[in-house]
């Protein structure tokens, strides 16, 4: 139960919740923070900061079998919370 507040209580920041749909959107593929900044218009440093509260709460990882910088969906990411992240956009 302590899990799924942390992690609704990080989507509860409007900003963070673009970036997670985004990488949700991204699927597989992954995505880029340069895409995202120009996706959402954000600065580096604001992008940063959300992208490692989402991967602190295993919502996102970055991709293992890529090069560095490429974030995706944490495969132990709860899929009701996807579900609802994806039908928001």
């Amino acid at each position: 139960m302590l899990r799924h507040a942390k992690i609704f209580d990080a989507l509860g920041q409007e900003s963070r919740l673009k970036v997670f749909n985004l990488v949700c959107q991204s699927g597989d593929k992954g995505i880029r923070p340069k895409e995202i900044i120009a996706q959402l218009g954000i600065d580096s440093g604001t992008l940063h900061f959300h992208l490692n509260r989402l991967v602190g709460v295993n919502l996102i990882a970055t991709k293992s079998n890529s090069p560095r910088g490429i974030y995706c969906l944490n495969e132990s990411a709860p899929k009701g919370v996807v579900k609802i992240v994806l039908n928001i956009a």
